[in-house]
């Protein structure tokens, strides 16, 4: 794969979001300055002498390809992401070396994207081009596509759980222990998603299961304030009226006494 390709692949990858350039993963000293040497090859060489010699190997100084297979690119992006790296070599990919980060997240390209559980597990049939029927039998596929279920709905029900808690909050209701267990289903929800590497089902549905519960917690004041806000409004249109009918009353009374005492 050429430079320019990689290059442009990069900048649209979540690598590229979080400012980790080029140097990050291939080594190099991205800090030099080509004024700071007399001739480009002597800029070169200084650029590239701390590179990976793993993740950078040059063929003709105009293509470059990673040397690194297996188990090796677990320890190398483990380097950012240690717990899941433990957790991947901990699991049944990890020991048998494949499938690497670079399969199930990039492709084996840069573009690195936002993970999320619909586009990293690929419940599809190997004849439609899916990622883990290759490998996987039937039988697996089933715990497989059970492991994308708890991880979709459970994102799905989370970002309505924090919208939930957003109103909460706009509307003045504050609740501490409320509070506590909302954010603690944030901190959850990272180990789920660090533990999905594992592929340990009874791990994942515990987590699922933790985070469910402060789910329902949230959907329960949420309902209980709606519930009372509507009577609030009922209450206030009730005295409203109230009012509004005694004002035309007097009013008449006013009307009537002006008009027919006098």
């Amino acid at each position: 794969m050429s430079v320019r390709s990689s290059l442009g692949e990069w900048k649209k990858s979540v690598h590229f979001a979080a400012k980790v350039g080029c140097d990050g993963c291939h080594g190099g000293n991205a800090a030099l300055r080509r004024d700071q040497f007399a001739s480009d090859e002597a800029f070169k060489k200084a650029s590239h002498l701390d590179r990976n010699p793993e993740f950078l190997v040059f063929h003709d100084q105009k293509e470059f390809v990673t040397s690194v297979r297996g188990r090796s690119v677990s320890y190398f992006c483990g380097k950012c992401h240690a717990k899941i790296k433990e957790f991947h070599l901990g699991s049944p990919h990890g020991e048998f070396g494949n499938p690497t980060c670079l399969y199930c997240h990039g492709q084996g390209s840069h573009k690195i994207v936002h993970p999320t559980a619909a586009t990293i597990i690929d419940p599809r049939d190997r004849s439609e081009g899916g990622r883990c029927s290759p490998c996987h039998r039937s039988g697996t596929m089933v715990t497989v596509g059970r492991i994308r279920t708890i991880l979709t709905d459970t994102e799905e029900e989370i970002k309505t759980s924090g919208e939930q808690y957003k109103q909460l909050e706009e509307w003045g209701y504050r609740n501490l222990e409320l509070e506590k267990l909302h954010y603690h289903a944030k901190e959850v929800r990272s180990a789920l998603r660090q533990t999905f590497h594992s592929f340990n089902l009874r791990e994942i549905s515990n987590y699922a299961g933790e985070i469910q519960g402060t789910v329902d917690r949230t959907m329960a004041t949420f309902d209980l304030v709606t519930r009372l806000r509507q009577t609030q409004r009922q209450q206030t249109i009730i005295g409203i009226s109230a009012v509004c009918f005694l004002l035309v009353f007097a009013g008449l009374l006013v009307y009537y006494k002006n008009r027919f005492l006098h």
